[in-house]
């Protein structure tokens, strides 16, 4: 029996689910979860599940997972590695 609000790792979601809430957005998606009566803790790690993102020990916040999508985004289209190769002022 696993307790409310337990860290279960799992595997990532299918792609078709991390897109589709990538659509909706975090925040969507999260306020979406609360309205439903989830604990912030419960609906940010979930969240973060459908996005992607690594669910085990910790609980993750709103504004972690959008900073963290937004430097993976970065990564993604080469914007991040600019800023790696830029020269420091």
């Amino acid at each position: 029996m696993v307790a409310s609000g337990s860290v279960i790792d799992t595997p990532n979601p299918a792609p078709a689910l991390r897109s589709a809430t990538l659509k909706l957005g975090t925040r969507a998606t999260y306020r979406t979860l609360i309205m439903r009566g989830m604990a912030p803790d419960e609906a940010a790690n979930l969240t973060a599940f459908m996005a992607g993102l690594p669910v085990a020990e910790g609980n993750w916040t709103l504004k972690q997972i959008n900073e963290l999508l937004f430097l993976r985004r970065m990564r993604e289209t080469g914007k991040l590695n600019d800023w790696d190769a830029a020269p420091a002022h």
